[in-house]
């Protein structure tokens, strides 16, 4: 344990970079998917970019902030009238930005715009890139876990993850979730069944 401990703060030490940008990653997934699912549904890629990069402006590190898609609009608002957009644009802009909270919906959002908004944040949660952000995320949220744990924690996620999957509505973003779902799900399996093949070796 002091072994492991001490490599971690050497490679943090050693480095004025985070060991991993998860943030940075995260918005730029979610501008990479949000401009492929406007070009799939007609929304104003223009808007949907502004919006997906600005997104997350107010949740900074891991915990975030109460209420960050309302704050992050207001943000945005000055970033924006500041950089000269029309106004009707940017109250656009908010518009989406501040219609991006929460995990899962009962129904479409009103704007196109803030709807492919709404997909790409959640569809980035699925699939390998999902995996790949709740591993490093877990390093840093709960340090000290093992590979049991995280299985574990991983397989608790999947109702919520079918859910998600479930609560797109375009028919661009209900393919990549599904698919990602399914991803996401064969990771899953395959680690509960190569851990529970090692215990049975014990």
């Amino acid at each position: 344990m002091r072994a492991s401990v001490d490599e971690w703060i050497t490679a943090q030490h050693s480095s004025e970079l985070p060991l991993y940008d998860y943030r940075f990653d995260h918005v730029t997934e979610v501008v990479r998917i949000a401009k492929h699912l406007a070009s799939e549904t007609g929304a104003r890629a223009d808007i949907v970019a502004a919006a997906a990069w600005l997104h997350d402006i107010a949740k900074p590190g891991m915990g975030g902030t109460k209420s960050h898609a309302k704050r992050g609009a207001e943000i945005a608002r000055d970033i924006l009238v500041s950089e000269g957009m029309a106004s009707e644009d940017v109250e656009m802009v908010c518009e989406v930005i501040a219609s991006h909270e929460g995990l899962t919906l009962d129904r479409p959002l009103k704007l196109i715009e803030a709807q492919v908004l709404w997909e790409a944040d959640k569809i980035v949660k699925l699939g390998a890139v999902g995996v790949i952000h709740y591993v490093v995320n877990g390093i840093k949220l709960h340090p000290g876990s093992d590979l049991s744990m995280m299985s574990e924690d991983m397989a608790q996620f999947m109702p919520l993850a079918a859910r998600i999957a479930a609560s797109m509505s375009t028919p661009a973003g209900k393919r990549l979730a599904m698919e990602r779902l399914a991803v996401l799900r064969g990771f899953v399996e395959s680690l509960s069944r190569e851990l529970s093949l090692e215990e049975t070796h014990r």
